[in-house]
């Protein structure tokens, strides 16, 4: 089988082995399995450019409210994770990150004054413009609404520095103090307004822009610079389906790890515009080849922010689009029974709008309007997602609030210890949700593994019940060695040859239905672990 051929296999099978198991036709496991890295990717030729009709993706997602049927993740190796793709890098919670990497991000070189105006607009939620710095990079700017000074800028640079550290492809943003001094307005700049018409821009235009940009006491103004992402632009990608001009392009979009698992990771950053639109591919030229890499862009409806203002208290709670049950609520009660996000109390921190960890619930999260690869997540892309958002400590939390330079202490304390409470509520909920344990490997000849629950502090230390079994890597089935559990290797697998295979299923006395299989195989210097598969009903 080639390899292309075997991983597409894997995709759309490895987060449940039975799937391969029952096919009989080819081994469970690869000698290079788990890969770690997606192979290099097959070139693209003619692509076409992706457009979106905003309204019509808004109603059509709208009436698809309810959950998928349950399908397993695809684009995950033999141990659950994503490889490294086009898509996604596993960056803080495979390899921890510096400090200064946390803060860095995507980032390189800031924007250099002075900075030539070549484009505003006054149409969509914020007004902006495009500039171009000394060195004639192109950023697209945005700026604050004036009754929440820091605010949307900030939303903008953290979230997207988390989302980095998380993993995904995101533009370089910036913040950026500056004055009008340092701006000269480009002969050829237009504007676009509110009907979107452009016409030659002027200079009251961006007087009139920078007038609406809430100042400083000595008459600087902050502002968010994105760089330009490089590469031919196509336009965005879709949440469900695929690319027909993209080879590489293998798994629905719907059924994706890394895009279910945004479910959880927006939740935590209360990113509600999930939308298409703010998404972003390219195609890049690397290592000889064209391809298509895919960004989330536009951060700055995330945290307390709505971008032209302090985010409604509904968002995040239900959908803008009434679902038919929240609609029916409303007539039988007149209006007059309150909802529970009705009676949450937000402190007033302008630079920080709405965003609280009080009523917080990451099962009943919810975006704008219906994301089709949020609701089909499974449980063990939320348990994924969530050893993710545990991987930040209070430290690297801070360290990336940092980075928003907001002028006072209070905003940035407050997020740092918001986004921590939320952090541990994900924790709390998900791991609950199955066997929380990871971090898989055989020492001085015993399976060892880790709690989450337990190395947060979410409950006490537990015993687990550990039976092994051999593996046939041909046929998938497992055949009992001992039914006396314990985590040391059988001594049938000291003995065994090289190449052979093993697997451990693991319990918790008394609740049998929550269980994960672990397979190792025994090579010259070791026993690695091969593959993982979870259950949280006893169907594994």
């Amino acid at each position: 089988m080639g390899r292309v051929q075997q991983n597409l296999l894997i995709f759309l099978a490895a987060a449940s082995p039975l799937l391969v198991y029952a096919s009989g036709t080819s081994p469970v496991f690869f000698p290079d399995d788990p890969i770690q890295v997606m192979p290099p990717p097959a070139p693209v030729a003619k692509v076409r450019v992706h457009k979106i009709d905003q309204a019509f993706d808004f109603i059509s997602n709208s009436l698809q409210w309810k959950p998928r049927p349950s399908v397993p993740s695809g684009a995950v190796n033999t141990l659950g994770v994503p490889p490294d793709s086009a898509w996604f890098i596993n960056r803080h919670g495979t390899h921890r990150m510096t400090r200064e990497e946390l803060q860095r991000g995507a980032a390189g070189e800031p924007p250099v004054p002075p900075f030539t105006i070549v484009g505003g607009k006054t149409e969509g939620i914020t007004p902006g413009f495009r500039m171009e710095d000394a060195k004639g990079r192109p950023f697209f700017v945005k700026v604050d609404p004036p009754d929440n000074p820091e605010m949307t800028t900030a939303a903008d640079v953290i979230t997207s520095r988390f989302l980095y550290a998380i993993g995904y492809n995101v533009p370089e943003n910036y913040i950026v103090r500056m004055r009008s001094s340092d701006m000269r307005l480009s002969d050829k700049a237009q504007i676009t307004n509110e009907t979107g018409h452009a016409r030659k821009m002027t200079a009251d235009d961006l007087e009139d822009i920078v007038k609406a940009i809430p100042h400083y006491s000595d008459g600087s103004f902050r502002v968010m610079a994105s760089l330009k992402v490089g590469g031919e632009a196509i336009g965005p990608f879709y949440y469900r389906g695929k690319r027909s001009d993209d080879p590489n392009d293998l798994v629905p979009h719907e059924n994706r790890r890394d895009l279910r698992a945004l479910f959880v990771f927006f939740s935590w950053l209360n990113n509600t515009d999930a939308r298409s639109g703010n998404t972003y591919d390219v195609i890049v030229h690397e290592g000889g080849v064209s391809f298509i890499r895919h960004y989330l862009i536009d951060f700055g409806s995330s945290l307390g922010s709505d971008g032209d203002m302090a985010k409604d208290p509904r968002l995040g709670h239900e959908f803008m689009m009434a679902t038919p049950r929240e609609a029916m609520r409303s007539i039988l009660t007149l209006g007059f029974l309150p909802h529970a996000w009705e009676r949450i109390d937000y402190p007033h921190i302008p630079a920080i709008g709405r965003f609280t960890s009080a009523g917080f619930d990451p099962e009943n999260w919810k975006t704008d309007y219906p994301n089709q690869a949020f609701l089909s997540r499974s449980v063990d892309d939320e348990f994924w997602a969530a050893e993710q958002v545990m991987a930040f400590t209070s430290d690297d939390i801070r360290a990336i609030v940092e980075t928003a330079q907001f002028s006072d202490s209070l905003p940035r304390e407050y997020m740092t210890n918001t986004l921590a409470e939320r952090r541990d509520i994900i924790g709390r909920t998900y791991f609950a949700k199955v066997l929380p344990i990871d971090n898989f490997r055989v020492e001085n000849g015993e399976l060892r593994f880790d709690d989450l629950a337990v190395q947060h502090e979410f409950r006490p230390a537990r015993q687990y019940e550990i039976r092994w079994s051999r593996f046939d890597n041909t046929t998938g089935r497992r055949t009992l060695i001992s039914s006396t559990p314990s985590p040391r290797l059988p001594g049938e697998a000291e003995r065994a040859a090289v190449g052979v295979y093993f697997s451990a299923v693991i319990t918790l006395p008394g609740d049998k239905l929550k269980s994960v299989i672990v397979t190792i195989r025994k090579t010259d210097t070791g026993y690695p672990v091969v593959g993982c598969s979870r259950s949280q009903n006893g169907s594994i």
